[in-house]
């Protein structure tokens, strides 16, 4: 998939966000009103925002940067751990490990201990072990696991951090700031969009929400698979080129705001 259309956006409940109490003041300006005392996120913003990130996520795979996906809230785990995995990329779905960015070079050591001890396990050499050692070892590995097993090839600091919420993982947000790393994140209308690089508006609590946005940011071929399936179109009939799709018009803007509505059946 490509982008997402206004009408699956509303479908999914990406237009839902929070009671207007709890709406964060510099987030108001993703807010295009107020139904039945919840806040909407205006979905048009959320295209343009998820556009741009796409792009920005493209780039920076292209240059051989790592992208990290993080999203440790229940519903999503699952979601963000096959999003990585589809694109070969590191992921946290677990707690968020304080220093995970900060202190580094401790968390890398761990990663380290914890693939020499899959691979002790895994060979002749722990054949001699006794069955209440190699119990002590297949628990620690396990513990190793429940937190690192996303980052088993994570030998640096990522180049790009991606987040499933903002407000879930807010250590994670705090460290990627301090350390410069750019941050794309779902951002709710309860967190301040300004703390994140490339904030996408939207209902960070839905799950069908979350899977449909991460899908679509990393849908976007990177530049070096472009490169490579040029030679390959010189044996091909070439097809009529597509037009590219236009700018929702009036009617489908209207089609879509009418969707919205119909779905606001009560606040969060």
């Amino acid at each position: 998939m490509a982008l997402p259309t206004l009408i699956e956006l509303a479908d999914s409940g990406a237009h839902y966000g929070h009671h207007p109490s709890f709406v964060y003041p510099k987030a108001k300006r993703f807010v295009y009103g107020i139904r039945q005392n919840v806040a909407l996120i205006d979905l048009e913003k959320t295209l343009e925002r998820l556009t741009e990130a796409q792009k920005v996520i493209a780039t920076n795979r292209a240059e051989g940067k790592t992208v990290l996906f993080v999203g440790t809230r229940r519903g999503v785990k699952e979601i963000v751990k096959k999003v990585a995995e589809l694109v070969g990329e590191p992921y946290v779905t677990e707690r968020w490990l304080g220093g995970f960015l900060t202190n580094f070079e401790s968390i890398h050591e761990n990663i380290k201990k914890m693939n020499e001890l899959d691979e002790y396990l895994a060979g002749d050499q722990s054949k001699g072990l006794s069955k209440i050692d190699r119990l002590r070892a297949t628990n620690k590995l396990a513990r190793y696991h429940r937190f690192l097993a996303g980052v088993t090839n994570l030998s640096a600091k990522p180049g790009l951090m991606v987040m499933a919420s903002a407000s879930e993982d807010k250590i994670a947000l705090l460290e990627a700031n301090m350390e410069g790393i750019p941050v794309i994140a779902i951002c709710d209308t309860d967190t301040n969009p300004d703390k994140i690089t490339y904030p996408i508006p939207a209902n960070d609590d839905a799950a069908k929400a979350v899977e449909l946005i991460l899908q679509a940011l990393v849908s976007l071929p990177t530049k070096e698979k472009k490169a490579q399936e040029a030679p390959v179109a010189e044996n091909v009939e070439e097809k009529p080129k597509k037009t590219a799709k236009p700018k929702a018009d009036k009617a489908t803007k209207k089609v879509a705001k009418t969707a919205v509505k119909k779905t606001v059946k009560k606040k969060k």
